[in-house]
């Protein structure tokens, strides 16, 4: 076997994915360029699918991500002016958070973006193909999480 593939046949898995989602992101940054913000788009995404305010919490879980992680991800899109937080009353620890204006008017384009290029990295394959690769990419995340909770 040629030195080049046997060396790619032997990269991780982990590898192989973390390349694939920075070459992604480098393509919707070059997309949105013109926008003040480089990352996070996903999550303004998903403030405005629930309505536009939703706990910092929710979107924790939303994200599949832990709480140190979202605080740093709201604290870049308030700081760029895409995100409020507001304190609950009944628990001032708990922030809900609301899209700006400035978010609601960029969102259309970030959400086109991502579906365009979703269109564009997935070219070549056939909807049984894409519907396989979700299947596959939900079941490598359920094994995933399930040896992280058990020792």
């Amino acid at each position: 076997m040629p030195t080049s593939i046997k060396q790619t046949v032997e990269q991780p898995l982990g590898r192989m994915l973390s390349m694939l989602g920075k070459g992604y992101l480098h393509l919707l940054r070059a997309k949105l360029q013109h926008l003040d913000i480089d990352r996070n788009y996903y999550a303004l995404v998903l403030i405005e699918s629930q309505d536009g305010t939703i706990t910092q919490q929710e979107l924790a879980g939303l994200l599949d991500s832990d709480k140190v992680s979202v605080v740093r991800v709201v604290d870049y899109l308030s700081l760029k002016g895409y995100v409020t937080r507001i304190s609950q009353a009944d628990d001032r620890r708990k922030h809900c958070l609301l899209l700006t204006d400035k978010a609601k008017q960029a969102l259309p384009e970030i959400r086109k973006s991502i579906n365009e290029l979703n269109v564009m990295v997935l070219a070549g394959l056939g909807s049984q193909q894409v519907a396989s690769l979700s299947l596959a990419i939900g079941k490598i995340k359920k094994n995933i999480t399930e040896k992280s909770i058990t020792p």
